[in-house]
């Protein structure tokens, strides 16, 4: 065969290899997608039903340890939750146990659809986002519904936009640097938004983005992150200042001003919850309540006199904060505490497990390669839902390609020229 016979052969496969790839990748985009079908409240997606299918194939695959942790911990807090709502007569169908089981078949079925593969979970991961925009611009929730471009924003597509954004700049490889001001730009455009847990994660995802791509191994990674922290605070203490000032809108100077009035100390970032939680906690610390509306008036009263005591004003209205409707289940407004007030003390693994996948995932952010400025910001966004966020839709599919990212890359010996597969 001549040489140029040769080469012809190799660019026909050249591009069957390519078309297959790209039909791979419009799959795995559908496949993500379907999470925009809602089925039962946050937790059952046209998605489930996806991973249901696919989940016997998780007993032919090969499993390392670390790849089985989390399962074993959503299979533990499934059973925490199981007893917690059994003794306290709670229902097995309350959202926030459910939630475990779900992120159990996310995991099992996941693992299958992407192999493991880390441009295979940004792929999905990229479906869900489309999925969430699908369902908050078809149907929504009661926050997103009143016509407002800033609720519809901050209640439901911010986070799915910016998943958007910075996979179709990875797929068109454009440069980090230029996805770090990507990151910058849509930070401030959330401020003005009302939204500055978006701001914060954005602004912080984008910092270090362009703080590793800038210093390199030229600065070891503690200073580097040491630096980022310093940020981060900077930003906690300046952008009230300016919020008061209006510099970004009337909405977050109201805001603000309304949460200046509380004197909440800067760890709480705004939340109320933290004493009711504690106080939860060392009450029931083994099995939970079930559900966080079976807190007593007795226990209400005990947490607002530790609130007193961090630095609550006494005449802080705690009723219109804590006490919601039975329909809403967000009443902890953590993922971390609400998890061990209602599922008991085994049932927090699973979450502290996550906080330190997204920790782990943010610090060896190098090894995601191209894909690191998505993979950075859906970690961040993670550690702060983890701690100052309830459940919200697709939260849970998405902690699941957080928990494969990190088994994807971690624990094992690095393979050369795998990052950056495509």
């Amino acid at each position: 065969m001549t040489d140029l016979a040769r080469a012809s052969v190799r660019t026909v496969a050249e591009r069957r290899t390519a078309h297959i790839r790209v039909l791979a990748r419009v799959l795995l985009l559908a496949a993500g997608a379907t999470s925009g079908i809602q089925l039962a409240n946050f937790t059952v997606t046209g998605l489930s039903l996806v991973c249901l299918l696919l989940a016997p194939g998780f007993l032919l695959m090969k499993h390392r340890g670390v790849d089985l942790l989390p399962i074993v911990l959503a299979l533990v807090g499934s059973l925490s939750f199981l007893a917690s709502c059994a003794v306290n007569d709670v229902s097995l169908l309350w959202p926030n146990a459910t939630a475990f089981p779900a992120i159990l078949l996310y995991l099992a079925g996941l693992t299958v659809l992407t192999a493991r593969s880390i441009d295979a979970i940004a792929t999905v991961l990229a479906g869900i986002a489309v999925g969430t925009m699908f369902f908050f611009l078809t149907q929504g929730i009661e926050l997103t519904r009143t016509g407002s471009i800033p609720d519809l924003w901050k209640y439901g597509i911010a986070h799915a936009v910016t998943i958007l954004v910075l996979f179709g700049m990875t797929t068109a490889r454009v440069h980090p640097l230029l996805q770090g001001a990507t990151l910058m730009m849509l930070g401030l455009a959330s401020l003005g938004l009302n939204f500055r847990s978006h701001a914060l994660v954005c602004l912080l995802a984008g910092v270090t983005v362009c703080t590793r791509q800038i210093l390199g191994s030229r600065i070891g990674r503690i200073w580097q992150f040491l630096g980022i922290g310093a940020f981060g605070l900077v930003f906690a203490q300046v952008m009230p200042i300016a919020a008061r000032a209006g510099l970004f809108g009337a909405a977050l100077q109201q805001k603000t001003q309304e949460q200046d009035a509380t004197n909440l100390p800067l760890l709480l970032a705004g939340r109320t919850e933290l004493p009711l939680n504690i106080t939860a906690i060392l009450e029931r610390p083994f099995l939970g309540w079930g559900s966080a509306f079976d807190l007593t008036p007795d226990l209400y009263t005990q947490a607002e006199h530790l609130a007193i005591r961090m630095g609550f004003d006494p005449g802080f209205p705690f009723d219109l904060y804590w006490r919601l409707p039975p329909s809403d289940y967000s009443a902890t407004h953590s993922i971390l505490l609400g998890s061990w007030v209602e599922g008991g003390v085994l049932a927090v693994l699973l979450p502290l497990w996550l906080l330190v996948a997204c920790l782990g995932v943010v610090w060896n952010s190098s090894r995601f390669a191209r894909w690191a400025p998505l993979v950075v910001t859906v970690a961040f966004q993670g550690i702060w839902d983890l701690l100052y966020a309830p459940w919200t839709y697709n939260m849970i599919a998405e902690f699941a390609c957080i928990a494969l990212f990190y088994c994807a890359v971690h624990f094992r010996r690095p393979v050369s020229g795998a990052p950056d597969s495509s």
